[in-house]
């Protein structure tokens, strides 16, 4: 069934009208997004160094479907459809180190490259031939520690998608190859992924929603810088200046070579922000569960020799944000499911890289209707 979009939503998207709020709730549209957004785009799989060897693989979940990523024997990573050709079982579950990829179900084998390598009994069948079957690959793309898949082979590449997002950060201070990973966290919020989103794509709520936040950065709009490109975003801050002999209670101490912090977006649900202070990164990804809930993933990077204290400081701050951001996305979800309000309206001045996501999301669901 093709998904309703009103022929006049690119203007109002435009006049800086939202998405229709029944999008948030619509099991259909919820559906749609799986296969017209999140099968078509790159989304994050694990870091590099759970992939260092060869044969060290990892499994994850892409819209609907299963995928595999290995190390394989010359050593580069490659990325398949994690289903067997055979009855359909995925071929390898969890994460570790295999020479091959052998089905749990019934044990046909697969090399690292995704080809078939035997099948129990295949002898005993006329006309089959291990050569004619071959797991369905897929894009593997990587950003510095982080490692990404895409479904479609039409897609561009995550070098492309990334554009210029990582010499923006860069030119902020952020060094992703200086940094290691230090923890992961997640959990489940009652809203819809888009909501989580938007909530990241703005500040306009800083002031109101996140004291801590904005006492160590500046949340004015004239000192938070907006930026979009096809397929990415940004914005980013000076650390807060107080005047001279005023105490102010700060979250943890920012001192360090990191003086602003940013908070990059790749299309559709991949983010990083950098906090002032030691170099630092954070990773937050949202997996959308159903249409009114969605997984938060966390994970802390930090240079080697932070000292603990500090690391777990910062670590607290971003779990107090989120948890504050938590009950907003919650709030805006119960009030779209009203379905009292068909459509919000922006401040493009504050809000713009809502508009910009709004785009994406329409677009995408445009595109897939004509397709």
């Amino acid at each position: 069934m093709a998904l309703s979009i009103e022929p006049s939503l690119e203007d109002a998207l435009a006049a800086g009208w939202t998405i229709p709020t029944s999008w948030y709730v619509d099991p259909e549209v919820f559906e749609r997004e799986r296969t017209a957004i999140f099968e078509r785009s790159w989304q994050y799989v694990g870091k590099a160094d759970e992939l260092a060897r060869p044969g060290d693989y990892l499994t994850a979940r892409v819209g609907r479907v299963p995928v595999v990523v290995v190390r394989n024997g010359s050593g580069d990573l490659a990325g398949f459809v994690n289903v067997c050709l055979h009855r359909c079982a995925e071929v390898v579950r969890g994460a570790g180190h295999r020479s091959t990829l052998q089905c749990h179900y019934h044990a046909w084998t697969y090399g690292l490259d995704g080809r078939l390598l035997s099948a129990p009994r295949s002898e005993r069948e006329a006309c089959f031939s291990t050569s004619d079957y071959r797991l369905e690959p897929i894009q593997v793309g990587q950003y510095g520690p982080f490692v990404f898949v895409n479904l479609s082979s039409a897609a561009p590449s995550l070098e492309d998608s990334l554009g210029e997002l990582p010499d923006r950060l860069a030119d902020g201070g952020l060094d992703l190859d200086g940094l290691v990973p230090v923890e992961r966290s997640e959990w489940e919020v009652a809203a819809n992924w888009k909501v989580v989103v938007e909530n990241y794509d703005e500040c306009y709520h800083c002031p109101v929603a996140h004291p801590s936040f904005t006492r160590l950065m500046e949340v004015d709009p004239d000192r938070y810088a907006l930026e979009a490109g096809s397929w990415w975003s940004r914005a980013s801050t000076p650390l807060r200046s107080w005047p001279e002999g005023r105490a102010v209670e700060l979250p943890y101490d920012p001192t360090g070579e990191v003086t602003v912090g940013q908070f990059g977006y790749l299309w559709p649900n991949f983010t990083l922000v950098q906090n002032p202070g030691p170099p630092n990164a954070m990773a937050f990804y949202f997996v959308p569960l159903a249409p009114e809930r969605t997984l938060v993933v966390s994970e802390y990077l930090f240079a080697p020799g932070t000292p603990p204290g500090l690391v777990r400081d910062m670590i607290e701050f971003n779990l107090a944000v989120g948890a504050e951001d938590q009950a907003l996305v919650e709030s805006v979800q119960r009030g779209a499911a009203s379905g009292r309000v068909g459509k919000g309206r922006l401040l493009l001045d504050s809000e713009r890289l809502i508009q910009h996501f709004h785009a994406l999301v329409a677009g995408a669901l445009a595109e897939s209707d004509q397709a």
